[in-house]
């Protein structure tokens, strides 16, 4: 049974009470996590020629000049309890991990919570965005799992649409979970995670639910895999991920399934729960025709989306320390995206060199829809800790970047924030092919 609906002047502050996640480098922990931040760790695997070839991978694929091996991955893809979730062996076994792996994350950000079973008519809200179905896109659920079957019987057909669609994931969590607020798939692509954050704020907010989950996931099936590098493309030469730097060429892509847990901030400190984090403000816009093609970033619609969450959070752009950027690590793509978060920081300041940049991506890899949350949780990190985190494989800013004009800068070393002085608020940035941020 719903609470009472909110009055139009709450204080829209979120909180953010539980999390949980899966992320590369067996960042599965706030500490495991924190270390890779803190050390500035850079956890994409590159393969071996072994390890290609015992993935299945053709040995004129790897040993061509233009494939470059490498990814961030996570450890085992395969556990799953699915009797856990009221689950067959089968049914498990035709759902994409992706869907499997969401739910067992969906579960621990509850615990996190403080929600582990029985709810007492708590209405909770499920907001959830999932990446490529590789699964059965790449034929590797056909041809690993249901190998000498056809799967042409409509049973399995149901199965398997339902266990690697998009449109199941968040439902598949409300049911196995017994949640009976909104249950909503959110698809913008790899800003995904962070509308899917600001979708359940705003449905907290309306009274809609009591308690919103938002999360992600993205998982690639086989992990193991490597891509061509084609020139022009935003992919890396090098497979190394170097945000802000004068030798990036790229991004590397990466697997991670990330969820929060949102209650407003007011009946959070009512509740006494754990607080990770205050959500204060929140912009999402659309960049529509002004933009050189389809998939290309526009400043100004950066710089937009930055001042709507400036403004709704009622804060200057003076008073930000740290901003978590989308940071992909292309040549062209992060000036653009610098450029536009100038702008938006001198409409308030013509200070230079106060606020610190950071880009998980980075350290992890760019995890498709995850990316947004695994940056989101970095910066409650951030916060939690008091420090700073350098920037891995930063050496020589971009030099299409005009570093020393601009507010921010790239730390090379974790450095802490003073204590007895107030923290700057940080920031978080994300952007999606089309693009919406």
């Amino acid at each position: 049974m719903s609470t009472t609906t909110p009055p139009a002047a709450a204080d829209p502050a979120m909180a953010v009470v539980g999390m949980a996640f899966r992320l590369p480098g067996g960042a599965d922990t706030p500490e495991a996590f924190w270390r890779v931040i803190r050390d500035g760790t850079d956890c994409v695997t590159r393969f071996t020629e072994e390890e290609l070839a015992a993935a299945g991978i053709p040995e004129e694929k790897y040993r061509a000049p233009d494939f470059v091996g490498a990814a961030g991955i996570l450890d085992d893809l395969a556990g799953f309890d699915a009797a856990h979730f009221g689950m067959s062996a089968r049914e498990a076994q035709l759902t994409d991990p992706q869907h499997r792996m969401f739910l067992e994350c969906a579960q621990h950000a509850l615990e996190d919570a403080g929600y582990p079973g029985e709810r007492d008519g708590t209405r909770i809200g499920v907001w959830a965005t999932t990446g490529y179905h590789l699964y059965s896109m790449e034929n590797y659920l056909l041809n690993n799992v249901l190998t000498g079957a056809t799967g042409d019987d409509w049973l399995s057909r149901m199965q398997i649409m339902v266990g690697n669609y998009t449109d199941f994931t968040a439902t598949r969590v409300s049911y196995r979970l017994g949640l009976t607020g909104p249950s909503v798939s959110v698809q913008t692509g790899c800003s995904g995670s962070l509308v899917a954050v600001q979708q359940a704020a705003q449905a907290l907010l309306l009274g809609d639910c009591d308690v919103a989950l938002a999360g992600a996931t993205a998982v690639h099936v086989p992990q193991v895999l490597g891509y061509r590098y084609v020139k022009g493309s935003i992919l890396s030469r090098s497979g190394r991920l170097r945000a802000f730097d004068a030798a990036a060429d790229g991004t590397v892509g990466g697997t991670g399934v990330v969820a929060v847990v949102l209650k407003r901030l007011e009946r959070a400190v009512a509740d006494g729960d754990t607080i990770h984090g205050v959500i204060r403000g929140w912009g999402v816009t659309n960049d529509g025709a002004g933009k050189k093609a389809y998939a290309a970033p526009s400043a100004e619609g950066q710089r937009a989306a930055i001042r709507r969450a400036l403004d709704r959070a009622g804060v200057g752009a003076d008073t930000i320390g740290y901003l978590e950027t989308h940071g992909t690590g292309t040549l062209k793509g992060d000036p653009i995206e610098f450029d536009a978060a100038t702008a938006a920081f001198r409409e308030d300041t013509t200070r230079t060199g106060y606020c610190a940049l950071g880009s998980t991506k980075a350290n992890i890899g760019h995890l498709d829809v995850a990316s947004g949350l695994a940056g989101l949780v970095k910066t409650l990190l951030v916060l939690r800790h008091g420090v700073i985190p350098p920037m891995a494989n930063f050496s020589t800013p971009n030099p299409l970047l005009d570093l020393a004009g601009s507010p921010f800068h790239i730390p090379r070393a974790a450095t802490p924030w003073p204590r007895g002085m107030w923290k700057g608020l940080p920031a978080r940035s994300s952007r999606g092919l089309g693009v919406l941020k």
